[in-house]
């Protein structure tokens, strides 16, 4: 008799289809801000990076592509989460079985 109900959204599932879009926008925009922000270090990086010219200043160009680079592994980190969220809130159908 238990096996009738084995397909049926749990409180916990409802909640977080109910929840999955506003957190997903949330890390969305949190992941877009570090890539805006790890873009602009690496062209800050790139500027200062140049050899032979009169602004050339390689410790600052250094620290400027650690910072991209940083900036970059986190927004990679929230699309990856941002996608884990949609997959657990949208979760596959099972094929029904006999048994």
């Amino acid at each position: 008799m238990g096996r009738k109900f084995k397909d049926m959204e749990t409180p916990e599932q409802r909640y977080l289809a109910a929840t999955a879009e506003v957190r997903v926008g949330q890390l969305g925009k949190a992941a877009h801000a570090a890539d805006q922000e790890a873009q602009r270090q690496q062209m800050t990086a790139d500027i200062y990076g140049r050899e032979g010219k009169d602004y050339t200043d390689r410790p600052k160009a250094e620290r400027a592509a650690r910072e991209a680079r940083k900036h970059r592994e986190r927004a990679d980190r929230l699309y990856g989460e941002a996608r884990k969220v949609e997959a657990a809130a949208n979760p596959k159908p099972q094929k029904r079985r006999w048994f």
